[in-house]
């Protein structure tokens, strides 16, 4: 079929740059397409001309994309302009579905049964909660479950070595010997996780050369989808099978790469023409999704990153509304405009943010008012997060003093100088004379008068918080009752607090808020039923490939999004300029799902200055002040090297050695848990610090 009848038959319309793509069907073509330029259109126009044009049998074809969701789209999509027939002999999988097809194909041909694949998350899940019981003494939550699973994932996806593994940060745990033990027990359960399915199938490509030449017969065209999210190692699955055709066709666009916390690869896109020599970089740069004020904005924002290939992103559509800035105080005053959009939305208006938290605060005051809203189903970190289960344990415990269980569990938090043995001692005895922990506290006199002095301070926080307004109550806990100190010298990340605090505005107790957040618990783990509604709520990251009529971005704030902070005139860190890049990426990527509206919200108050909004929204601002936050902690997606001596300085901070805090003082380490240590400092304090973030904070450092 010639090229022209197959335009006629198949009523193809295309631009010259969709066109160029279609027909680019010899040898390696990277086809870097911006938001919203038909780029699946032009992937599916293209399989069509593979088979129509160049005689290329269907069965010869493999597509390959992120989500089994896009696999089904793209075959639909397929199937409606080429017939259902010819979608029928044509591989459409994700790369797990790939690698679950080498691994079948081994079996055949070595007569051997491979480990089983668990699909079921709550079963590694459970694994993982009761190896990290098992190294930590302390039952996961969801969170803590989740940041292992996260890490776990980057480590394999990332190919990365015994080494580098040892320099990712979990919170309370060392992740390397967990790492380890989660490995081995899948090997002796011969079990396989879906990133296992990955390295088994690179492996048994690399070993077995007769099944790699059975597949690069078999497909003999490669398509690739959303290359930007492809990891490491998927990539390297790629290259294997691609690597004696060189019939490759890889879709993406590195500024819409927003999943470095799933180990994306978006490097691979740079590195493209280093792979392959003789290949062919082409571009796609219309945008029929947005307007011309949104696409400039957006185009002129993604152009402050450094790695990346220079774009022109253009479009045809009539002028629409300038990009706007909502100008606020602070975020209270956010949720109050959102609740009033809310109440007479008739027009199609998402409101995206970076973290799931963001959204609380706003479903609490939808939900108090009886507004519809459409948002996903949200998982429950928020609420099982160390911090926010601290901070309840301690407004739990004002209610019943004699709760030793709580007791025990925050203690050492509160800088009280509080020994273990004093601690276990006093909650068995106040089960058994039925009084506060506290108050038996106070009557041991192996502890020393500051001590005691302090136990005394923090009944008597806690008799006070027990009726005041829930706001105040958690003000108090941080602020003075020694929580925020703890959570600073562990580099935390104190976000959490804000979003709690929001919430405890709105009612009248403590106690009142321990019942709302299981209220909202339940809220959004079952999604909204607002299903007609006009207003979304969603994360950014749940909003790639989706588009709206109009945008509003929240929380556009230094510290929320972006998430991390780079000092004005410092050079960055290559980690936290890499970090960065992807924040800005992220935004990018919330910009371009608007069609007609683009409004982003901007505070007045100097400690929620946003650098991205600045750079969108010129307009002058009034002269930044130092913040005076708390630190955010690096998370896996942020910062994943530690500085290469950080490891092997934290061998050398032994039992009994000295040690100089900068901010609390000198003291003995009296003993650790993996990269937690605790030390008695000279002040009578007993605090638990995390050594490689005190030690990458320049916070720690040995005197003997």
């Amino acid at each position: 079929m010639t090229n022209q009848l197959f335009h006629d038959q198949y009523k193809i319309l295309l631009n010259p740059q969709q066109e160029a793509a279609v027909q680019a069907a010899d040898g390696p073509v990277l086809l870097l397409a911006v938001p919203g330029s038909g780029k699946t259109t032009v992937l599916v126009t293209r399989l069509g001309y593979l088979v129509f044009c160049r005689g290329v049998l269907p069965r010869e074809i493999l597509t390959m994309t992120y989500t089994v969701a896009a696999t089904r789209d793209m075959r639909e999509r397929f199937a409606a302009l080429f017939g259902s027939a010819c979608a029928a002999e044509m591989e459409f999988r994700t790369i797990n579905g790939v690698c679950a097809k080498i691994i079948r194909r081994y079996e055949q041909e070595q007569g051997r049964t491979a480990f089983r694949l668990i699909s079921d998350e709550s079963v590694l899940s459970a694994l993982v909660g009761e190896l990290y019981r098992q190294q930590t003494g302390e039952y996961a939550t969801e969170s803590d479950i989740k940041a292992v699973r996260t890490l776990i994932t980057y480590a394999k996806n990332m190919l990365l070595d015994e080494e580098a593994i040892g320099e990712l940060p979990l919170d309370g745990c060392e992740f390397l010997p967990l790492y380890q033990a989660y490995n081995r027990e899948l090997r002796n359960r011969e079990w396989m996780d879906y990133d296992d399915q990955m390295i088994y199938a690179d492996r048994i490509l690399r070993q077995y050369p007769d099944i790699l030449r059975y597949f690069q017969e078999t497909w003999r065209y490669l398509c690739v989808d959303e290359a930007q999210d492809t990891s490491k190692i998927q990539h390297q699955i790629i290259r294997r099978l691609a690597g004696k055709n060189h019939q490759l066709f890889m879709v993406g666009d590195e500024d819409q790469s927003i999943y470095g916390f799933r180990a994306a690869y978006p490097e691979a896109l740079m590195e493209f023409g280093n792979v392959y020599p003789e290949a062919t970089v082409l571009l796609m740069e219309q945008n029929y999704r947005s307007t011309p004020q949104i696409v400039q904005a957006a185009g002129k924002f993604i152009a402050l990153n450094q790695n990346r290939r220079e774009k022109h992103m253009v479009t045809q559509r009539a002028a629409g509304a300038p990009v706007k800035a909502i100008s606020v105080r602070d975020r209270k005053a956010q949720y109050s405009y959102l609740l009033k959009v809310a109440k007479d939305c008739r027009q199609e208006t998402a409101v995206l943010y970076r973290d799931n938290d963001s959204a609380l605060p706003v479903i609490d005051l939808l939900e108090r008012n009886g507004i519809p809203y459409r948002c996903r189903q949200m998982d429950s970190t928020f609420f099982s997060h160390f911090i926010i289960r601290d901070l309840t344990d301690i407004m739990e415990l004002a209610q019943d003093p004699s709760d030793g269980e709580k007791f025990l569990r925050i203690y050492y938090k509160l800088g009280a100088g509080i020994t273990k043995a004093a601690a276990v001692y006093a909650a068995a005895q106040s089960r058994i004379e039925d009084r506060p922990v506290l108050e038996i506290i106070q009557e041991i006199d192996s502890l020393s008068q500051w001590t005691r002095m302090q136990a005394k301070a923090l009944q008597t926080h806690l008799q006070n918080l027990r009726d005041e307004p829930a706001d105040r109550a958690v003000y108090r806990i941080v602020h003075f009752m020694g929580y925020g100190n703890y959570l600073e010298e562990r580099g935390a990340d104190t976000g959490k607090i804000d979003i709690l605090e929001a919430l405890a505005a709105r009612e009248p107790n403590p106690q009142r808020l321990l019942e709302r957040l299981e209220e909202l618990k339940a809220l959004t783990a079952q999604g909204s039923a607002g299903e007609e509604s006009q207003f979304i709520l969603s994360t950014i990251h749940s909003s790639k490939g989706l588009e709206y009529d109009r945008v509003v971005l929240m929380d556009v704030a230094d510290g929320i999004l972006p998430k991390v902070v780079v000092t004005e005139g410092k050079n960055p860190s290559k980690e936290d300029a890499a970090a960065l890049e992807e924040e800005r990426r992220l935004f990018y990527v919330a910009m371009t799902r608007a069609r007609e509206e683009l409004l982003i919200f901007r505070f007045q108050k100097e400690d929620l200055a946003s650098s991205f909004a600045d750079a969108v929204l010129p307009e002058k601002r009034a002269k930044k002040q130092e913040r005076k936050t708390f630190s955010p902690a690096p998370k896996p997606a942020e910062r994943y090297h530690a500085p290469q001596d950080v490891s092997a300085a934290s061998r050398s901070f032994l039992p009994a050695c000295r040690v100089e805090h900068r901010k609390i003082g000198s003291g003995t380490l009296e003993s650790r848990n993996g990269s937690i240590a605790t030390i008695r400092f000279d002040d009578g304090s007993v605090r638990r610090l995390d050594l490689t973030i005190a030690l990458r904070q320049n916070l720690l450092k040995r005197t003997d």
